[in-house]
């Protein structure tokens, strides 16, 4: 059984960004687990950040039960997610645990730092797995090393734009309209993040912006059929597989994949 693992920052970066193509990949036959970086422990105004934390691994715990996936909270603080060597080793010690054909990270040219590092952080531990005398532990565990590298594929930013605002452009758009609902259904599942945006930023548009930016990248597929998309890049650096994992995955009618550089 082929595996995705994905992994982001915070709790609910995944519904938002990747969850209904991580749902088309389940129906394939494919094995899925989630990780964040963090618990998301700045996430509210009245709880502690360890009872907010608590609240947030339930939260993406559930999440992660309606796609039949296993979910890890990698242990970094929110606004703390760096590139250090303790980092790097729990998350490589996680991809030697899961062994991850294809790993989707957040997109680099995101809104903030810790959507920003984490797959830096990701693909430099990805490539560690392979290397023998690079010691990796994650909870008392050390897996043997990979034999392997993963596919790596960068989803797109909180609202397909960079930080300043620009629209970024997806190689591979994926056509989610059959798995909305489920993804849907997993963004519910952080409840407490709808009440944090809403005292926060004033707003109570959890779902709707969601399934808003989903709508705007369903733009890029070029069908009226397709309602809804999600936009993804590849990464392309040394020794990383190049295949397009989606395509041969989902099939021609739910992947579209533009030149470099383009889109339509």
């Amino acid at each position: 059984m082929p595996t995705v693992l994905a992994v982001m920052a915070h709790p609910d970066d995944i519904e938002i960004t990747c969850a209904g193509t991580l749902v088309l990949l389940r129906r394939s036959g494919w094995d899925v687990h989630l990780a964040t970086m963090t618990p998301g422990d700045l996430g509210s105004r009245n709880l502690t950040r360890p009872g907010i934390s608590r609240v947030r691994l339930e939260e993406a715990a559930a999440s992660a039960a309606l796609l039949d996936a296993g979910y890890t909270c990698l242990g970094s603080s929110d606004l703390l997610v760096t590139a250090d060597e303790a980092t790097k080793r729990r998350v490589t010690a996680l991809i030697r645990k899961v062994r991850p054909d294809l790993i989707v990270v957040p997109s680099p040219e995101d809104y903030m730092d810790d959507h920003r590092v984490t797959p830096q952080v990701v693909r430099e531990a990805a490539f560690g797995s392979t290397i023998p005398n690079w010691e990796a532990t994650l909870d008392g565990e050390t897996p043997s090393c990979a034999e392997r590298l993963p596919a790596i594929l960068y989803a797109d930013p909180i609202g397909l734009e960079d930080f300043a605002g620009r629209r970024v452009p997806a190689r591979i758009v994926v056509d989610i309209t059959g798995a909305i609902e489920e993804k849907s259904r997993m963004l519910e599942a952080h409840a407490s993040q709808r009440e944090w945006l809403r005292a926060q930023h004033g707003e109570d548009e959890y779902i709707l912006s969601m399934r808003r930016w989903s709508a705007d990248r369903a733009r890029d597929f070029r069908r009226r059929a397709v309602k809804f998309a999600e936009g993804f890049n590849p990464h392309l650096g040394h020794g990383f597989p190049r295949e397009d994992v989606l395509t041969k995955a989902l099939g021609k009618k739910l992947v579209r994949s533009f030149a470099a550089g383009a889109e339509e």
